[in-house]
């Protein structure tokens, strides 16, 4: 064979070869990220925004963090995960508005409004468009039910109710007599339900039941009325920081020295402290965490540093956010679908997932009708002498 023709042979070996190994080489580089949106409305402006605009101020660190930490693989391929948030506006046209916009937008999963009324102003919406909402937090009956398939949520502070009175009666055995105030709204029935059973199972009585209407901050009349009924405790069954602070150093100022507490939360407790007198900072609990206890979890505490490197205080609402997205983002990955129904059977199969309490399970049948909400380890913290305290996790 000529020289000539034995090196060509052998070049064309060698370019089969280095071909070869390109392809490899290729085939095994990991496919670019794609993106995985999801959705998120809450309160930037108006009247509801001092509580829920902290959700949005740290959408970005929860989004690095997810992406760092959580991540999500569908079908072998990588996705970064975004997550997109429009202002409701604190008003329900506010809420459709946005619903609306992410719905044009192509996103199919939602964390919806934390604050009830909005939230129901959306529900029809989205369950026509198919949109999965995973609620951040807390659940009432009318948000999730059997007529809303697409309607999850991450927990429900009607499960605190329980565990919070057995802190009571445990605590304070001298407590019988119960004062109820709460503030008008017929999303809150279920919890004045479940307070007032609760009640009754331990033989305690109440003596006193009012509403307050929303955006209230004066309650020396309901407070004058409702100590005149010689209450041993006040029972705030759902509250927000302002009105937490304002019944606590209202009652104190009245004389009330037995428990205050909030079965559904008084709001971030931290804020609440911050806002007390601290003479009346004793006696005090409620059926949530305090973040910035060393009890958080290890996710949790990185989201703290997160927001906190980001300029922003870290508090109740900033980890809302990444409660509602942690268990969703695995929601996806089990169905290994971005389909909604793949989605919404994925999560009614599984019986236990990881979130940023620990170890929780699919529930809620029992209050909801469906297994869609969350049931997660339950947080009570208290303040003593002045100081937040951040008790065990109790296992549900």
């Amino acid at each position: 064979m000529k020289k000539a023709a034995i090196a060509g042979i052998i070049m064309c070996v060698l370019s089969a070869l280095a071909l070869g190994a390109f392809s490899s080489s290729f085939a095994e580089t990991p496919k670019e990220a794609k993106v995985f949106k999801i959705g998120l409305i809450t309160s930037v402006t108006g009247q509801m925004a001092p509580a829920f605009k902290p959700m949005y101020d740290a959408v970005k660190p929860t989004e690095e963090l997810i992406n760092r930490k959580v991540g999500l693989t569908v079908g072998g391929q990588k996705y970064t995960v975004e997550i997109v948030a429009q202002d409701d506006q604190s008003s329900p046209a506010g809420a459709v508005t946005a619903v609306n916009k992410l719905m044009q937008d192509g996103i199919r999963f939602l964390i919806p409004p934390m604050f009830y009324v909005t939230h129901l102003a959306i529900i029809q919406i989205a369950e026509e468009g198919k949109i999965l909402r995973m609620k951040a937090f807390g659940l009432s009956p009318n948000e999730v039910n059997p007529k809303t398939p697409y309607g999850f949520g991450t927990g429900s502070n009607l499960y605190n109710v329980e565990p919070c009175f057995d802190y009571l009666v445990k605590n304070y055995p001298q407590a019988k007599r119960v004062a109820i105030i709460m503030p008008d709204d017929p999303g809150m029935n279920t919890a004045l339900d479940l307070n007032e059973k609760a009640i009754k199972k331990r033989g305690l009585q109440m003596v006193f039941l009012e509403r307050f209407k929303m955006g209230s901050e004066d309650f020396y009349p309901i407070l004058t009325h409702a100590l005149a009924q010689k209450p041993d405790v006040i029972n705030m069954p759902v509250s927000m920081v302002t009105w937490s602070a304002g019944i606590i150093n209202q009652s104190r100022e009245l004389g009330f020295k037995g428990p205050i507490f909030a079965p559904g939360l008084f709001g971030d407790i931290n804020i609440v402290n911050g806002m007390l007198d601290k003479k009346y900072a004793n006696d005090l609990f409620h059926g949530g965490p305090d973040v910035l206890s060393d009890k958080m979890s290890p996710l949790m505490k990185e989201l703290r540093k997160a927001v906190e490197q980001a300029g922003q205080p870290f508090i109740m609402d900033s980890m809302l956010s990444l409660d509602a997205s942690y268990p969703l983002l695995q929601a996806v990955e089990k169905a290994q679908s971005f389909d909604t129904d793949k989605v919404a059977a994925a999560i009614e199969s599984t019986k236990t997932v990881d979130s940023i309490w620990g170890k929780s399970r699919w529930g809620g049948k029992d209050l909801f009708g469906v297994n869609h909400c969350l049931i997660k380890p339950v947080t009570i913290s208290r303040i003593v002498n002045g100081k937040v305290e951040q008790l065990d996790f109790i296992q549900q």
